[in-house]
């Protein structure tokens, strides 16, 4: 069974498998946003706690004031399930992934007031280490996104001639992956609030740093059309929740 909201087009598609992405400005229905942006918050509230009861201002690549990585916390947080699960997503993962798809990753993803730093061109696969079916990326802007704050650029398949996984290089000092070190600008989604970038796990992207005195929120949302199984440990890479099979809803 399609699902269809109504804001996704062919043209859409077109542009997804001929460009790998395309941008949906005010996708988002307020109260979903709302959702968002109220779970961001309590995540945060949750990593504060765990940072003071480890008598820490840094988890992982996390500091408290300056950026926080928040993975894998979907079910966490009062009602993100309704966003992650929504009709808009299961559309979006139809129109690119097809009618089979798994939750794989979520994450948010906030910069801090001038102190968010960039993240280089890298595609999401490069991050894995082992061939797998492409999946799809959902970024979410959480607030308005601009230059000034770090938003997202794309690259476009025609733009960049790549369309399959490349070597990625790591940087020792930040731990970000590198894969394209070319000149092109790429595609740059300055959006308002409640807008969404999605493109394939193949499609090279990249984030500046947020130079601006507010904070910029993003939260991303990663489908796969199967269980990504990590070659070496024979066990799954992430998550694996079902959530569309055959065109029918999994969860509700």
């Amino acid at each position: 069974m399609t699902v269809s909201t109504g804001i996704i087009t062919e043209e859409h598609k077109k542009q997804f498998q001929e460009e790998g992405y395309f941008i949906l400005e005010r996708a988002i229905c307020e109260e979903h946003l709302q959702i968002v942006r109220d779970a961001c918050d309590h995540l945060i509230d949750l990593m504060h706690e765990e940072m003071d009861r480890l008598g820490t201002d840094h988890i992982h690549i996390s500091h408290r004031g300056k950026r926080y990585h928040i993975a894998k916390k979907y079910d966490q947080a009062p009602r993100l399930e309704e966003y992650v699960f929504s009709d808009l997503m299961a559309e979006i993962c139809q129109a690119t992934i097809g009618d089979t798809s798994y939750l794989f990753y979520d994450q948010y993803v906030v910069k801090a007031a001038e102190k968010g730093i960039k993240f280089s061109w890298h595609q999401d696969s490069g991050y894995l280490g082992f061939l797998h079916r492409p999946y799809v990326t959902v970024w979410a802007a959480v607030d308005d996104m601009t230059l000034e704050n770090g938003t997202v650029d794309v690259l476009p398949y025609s733009t960049v001639g790549i369309r399959s996984l490349v070597e990625h290089i790591r940087d020792p000092e930040t731990g970000d992956k590198t894969g394209y070190f070319g000149k092109e600008p790429g595609v740059t989604a300055v959006v308002p609030a409640g807008s969404l970038a999605v493109f394939s796990s193949l499609t090279f992207h990249r984030s500046g740093a947020n130079t601006t005195d507010k904070m910029r929120r993003a939260y991303v949302t990663q489908y796969s059309p199967e269980p990504i199984i990590d070659p070496e440990t024979q066990h799954p890479k992430h998550l694996v929740v079902p959530f569309l099979q055959d065109g029918e809803r999994v969860v509700s």
